[in-house]
């Protein structure tokens, strides 16, 4: 029986939509402009610094960068309004594999206070083993470090521990670890070259997880 370790925007939940509107209104707040292209799902995936850096990446003021950073978790982290959605098919999937044994857990950049608001919202807190944000410990955590404690804590077999993310971080994370990595082909961004040739299995749907066992 496999054991999972979820990222959670792109894979579980699109988030995209939400944490861009967010982005905007901290750079307008910061009296910082960005084009509007620049806010694609592109930028999605790493630790909210980077992401600023990815939509403005000729910022090199650090007060301003941080001072968007600070904007963006004020108005991000206490949103009653998002709209943050589960992809399609992860609610039943995560109940069947739950019901059948496995141990589910998510591995995120996110902190701790809009993951436990989101987690909640989308209903599948309960179904959750455990949480590691990058904030769960008191220095930020790694997305590899996150997959060992992980992995030690709950004395899972890396043969049949499976990292499941839309990006490259996730992938490389997972052989960082030493788990399994499946690359989720429907996450963030259009080119999934690098996490089809590096993962050991690629999904479309996370319904194909199923072959595992």
């Amino acid at each position: 029986m496999p054991d999972y370790i979820f990222d959670l925007d792109g894979t579980l939940a699109d988030s995209s939509h939400e944490v861009i509107n967010c982005l905007k209104l901290a750079f307008q707040q910061a009296g910082y402009y960005v084009a509007k292209e620049r806010f694609s799902s592109d930028i999605m995936g790493p630790p909210m610094r980077q992401i600023v850096k990815n939509a403005a990446p000729e910022l090199t003021d650090e007060r301003i960068i941080e001072t968007v950073v600070k904007n963006y978790r004020q108005i991000y982290d206490y949103d009653e309004n998002d709209v943050t959605k589960l992809y399609d098919g992860i609610y039943d999937f995560l109940l069947s594999e739950k019901s059948a044994g496995s141990k589910l857990f998510v591995a995120t950049f996110k902190p701790k206070l809009p993951t436990s608001r989101l987690l909640k919202a989308l209903k599948i807190d309960a179904l959750l083993d455990d949480v590691y944000c990058v904030d769960k410990f008191d220095v930020p955590l790694s997305k590899t470090e996150m997959i060992e404690d992980i992995v030690k804590k709950y004395s899972l077999d890396k043969s049949k521990t499976y990292m499941i993310g839309d990006r490259d971080n996730d992938i490389i994370a997972a052989k960082e670890a030493g788990v399994k990595a499946a690359a989720a082909l429907w996450g963030y961004g259009d080119d999934k070259t690098f996490i089809k040739e590096n993962a050991d299995i690629s999904i479309s749907h996370i319904s194909q997880l199923k072959r595992l066992k």
